[in-house]
């Protein structure tokens, strides 16, 4: 499927409104899913489905509303469109081979993302919490045990399996909650919102594609069994394990989905009470020496990872640029970054205020934070082209003009938000 043209573009976009208005379809996957308007975007223009106003600087075209890409249109996601939620899809990031059911799989995925929002669901994770989380050998083994278990209960062939093999799962993440605290409610918060979206994705790429929903499962959750860990897709790794707890949870009991809504619990604390597996005991000595030499080898391998690309990024080509202040956080997109002590690698954009001036820097930038706060007090990119110096005012190419003082050294200029000094 190339969408290499306005015509496609449009006419695809058609296609995927017309699946999402379909009410019979959209309930298929959950209880009371609602018709979310859906975008598409490239890197200049933006085309709308669904959307009930006409919105400044969009005209229609076939139906469809099309407009120039602004900085509301970042990633694949739901975005709040003017008080209306919107599942947006960036065109640049699909290959061309893409069929039209896996493109709708994804959009239903951003849709229920729209979905939990106008719920008003508070189960999202904090995403900075990672920055904390206890990468041990000892957590990394017991966390790849217990996929292992819920693997092996999802595919059970009996409630008694199913019973036995929940248990031994409940057993493994009680003792990691016990061991790391806290910490675990990264994973239960992305399963529980993640999770959820791809237990969605999953189901509707099974019934458009007309393929068996086992087969599409573990297409899906084909990293679960992995023992090759890569810690630096750790919060991807935490979709599919919340997918196959919602899969569990369609065995378990088919009026699940508005019990669970109704609920506050994690979407694993939930699937617990419900499931009442009995823990059993879990010795650590029990972890097979092939695990924890594995999980030894991930941490290693992502620990060189981690100083590769800080050192990558301070031999960056260009001109250092530093703003100091104190900045709040407008936006990160937490699949692509890499953190060490308090200071975060953003890959592709970090968007925040300077002197009250919205700021969205869309390239590799370093951002240091203040102790675990939500705020930053220094920023550091690099520029192909010098800052220019405008008044009281100072332009970077590609960035914007921004009020502040500056100071100066050989390829290395220094913003302060704080024009007083």
């Amino acid at each position: 499927m190339n969408l290499n043209s306005t015509e496609k573009i449009i006419s695809t976009l058609k296609k995927l409104e017309n699946t999402m208005r379909d009410e019979i379809f959209r309930k298929r996957f959950w209880f009371d899913f609602p018709e979310i308007p859906i975008a598409l975007y490239d890197n200049e223009k933006v085309f709308l489905a669904g959307y009930p106003k006409i919105l400044d600087g969009f005209k229609k075209q076939d139906s469809i509303l099309v407009g120039k890409r602004d900085n509301r249109f970042y990633g694949n996601t739901a975005i709040d469109l003017e008080g209306y939620q919107v599942a947006i899809w960036d065109l640049t990031t699909i290959d061309a081979s893409i069929s039209f059911g896996k493109l709708l799989s994804y959009i239903f995925h951003e849709a229920f993302h729209g979905y939990q929002k106008m719920k008003g669901e508070k189960r999202w994770a904090n995403e900075l919490q990672i920055l904390e989380y206890p990468f041990t050998v000892e957590n990394i083994a017991i966390r790849f045990l217990e996929r292992r278990e819920l693997i092996k209960a999802l595919y059970s062939d009996s409630m008694e399996e199913l019973s036995e093999r929940l248990s031994k799962f409940v057993s493994l993440r009680e003792y990691r909650r016990n061991i790391i605290g806290d910490a675990l409610n990264y994973e239960l918060a992305q399963e529980s919102i993640e999770g959820t979206a791809f237990y969605i994705e999953t189901k509707v790429h099974s019934d458009y594609e007309s393929i068996p929903l086992k087969y599409s499962i573990a297409l899906h959750g084909k990293n679960m069994a992995e023992t090759n860990f890569k810690l630096k897709n750790f919060r991807l790794s935490c979709y599919a394990p919340g997918m196959f707890i919602a899969f569990i949870l369609d065995r378990l009991d088919n009026g699940w989905q508005r019990k669970y809504m109704n609920s506050e619990r994690y979407l694993y604390d939930f699937f617990k009470d419900l499931a009442s597996a009995p823990k059993k005991s879990f010795n650590p000595e029990e972890i097979p020496e092939d695990v924890l030499e594995s999980s030894q080898y991930a941490i290693c391998n992502y620990n060189e990872l981690i100083e590769r690309k800080f050192s990558e990024f301070e031999n960056s080509s260009g001109y250092r640029i530093v703003l100091k202040g104190t900045f709040p956080l407008m936006g990160m997109d937490p699949m692509n970054i890499t953190w060490k002590g308090q200071y975060i690698l953003n890959e592709h954009i970090f968007g925040t205020q300077f002197n009250e001036t919205p700021l969205f820097i869309k390239r590799k930038s370093r951002v240091r934070r203040i102790e675990k706060e939500f705020r930053f007090d220094e920023i550091v990119f690099f520029s192909e082209s010098k800052p220019v110096k405008i008044g009281g005012f100072v332009e970077i190419p590609g960035i914007g003009k921004l009020k502040a003082k500056l100071e100066e050294a050989e390829r290395k200029y220094i913003l302060y938000a704080d024009t007083k000094g």
